[in-house]
């Protein structure tokens, strides 16, 4: 760019205002099309079709936010309908199978397991795998802190989500429910896991009364 040109620049960006005001210099300013043919357009037209390219910009954002924002009611609408079918339940010992199948049936996961320490011969060492875990993982399968509780699936799931059952904030779990999917990035590691972590709650809250009923 030569002293000339630059000097202009400098002197557009600092009065960004003045082709503006001074409308006539746009007839005398054209810039090149990019055409096979060598038409020229002019910096008014230039300048509309960059604001078309921002309009459709914000309108595919838009699209997205408002795909977001049914899919988040989606999710808010599942959790109150397996709130309140757990709600309802009379009998304790029924929670663990209605669980898993809520859980499949509204937030459509093809693994759900959940293992009870009182009910299944479970390794110490898994239990102290779990009961180590501070949170819930979601992630791939080979990264998973264990896998035990999908033991004797026909298909091992590549992604899963390992969710420690406690009473409140007891640092010893009473089981572990897992959810596992053959699909890589259905539970991967950058999943937002808000709703995981509202889910697990409502599990570890409906199966503490299995606790209360035993003791």
């Amino acid at each position: 760019m030569s002293l000339d040109a630059q000097q202009v620049g400098d002197f557009l960006k600092a009065n960004p205002d003045f082709l503006k005001q001074n409308p006539g210099i746009l007839a005398f300013v054209h810039l090149p099309s990019g055409s096979a043919g060598g038409n020229v357009a002019s910096l008014h037209e230039r300048q509309m079709q960059t604001m078309r390219d921002k309009v459709k910009a914000l309108e595919h954002k838009l699209v997205e936010l408002s795909r977001a924002a049914v899919e988040n009611q989606s999710i808010i609408d599942s959790l109150q309908a397996v709130q309140r079918r757990l709600l309802m339940v009379q009998d304790a010992e029924q929670l663990p199978s209605l669980i898993t199948q809520l859980i499949g049936q509204h937030f459509h996961v093809p693994m759900v397991k959940l293992v009870l320490w009182r009910d299944q011969s479970v390794d110490q060492a898994d239990v102290d795998i779990v009961n180590s875990m501070n949170s819930l993982f979601c992630g791939f399968a080979e990264n998973a802190p264990t896998l035990a509780v999908f033991e004797g699936e026909s298909v091992q799931p590549r992604s899963v989500v390992l969710i420690p059952l406690r009473v409140g904030a007891s640092p010893e779990s009473f089981g572990c429910l897992g959810l596992g999917s053959s699909d890589k990035d259905r539970f991967a590691p950058n999943l937002e896991t808000d709703f995981l972590a509202t889910l697990a709650e409502m599990a570890c809250a409906a199966l503490s009364r299995l606790n209360k009923a035993a003791n």
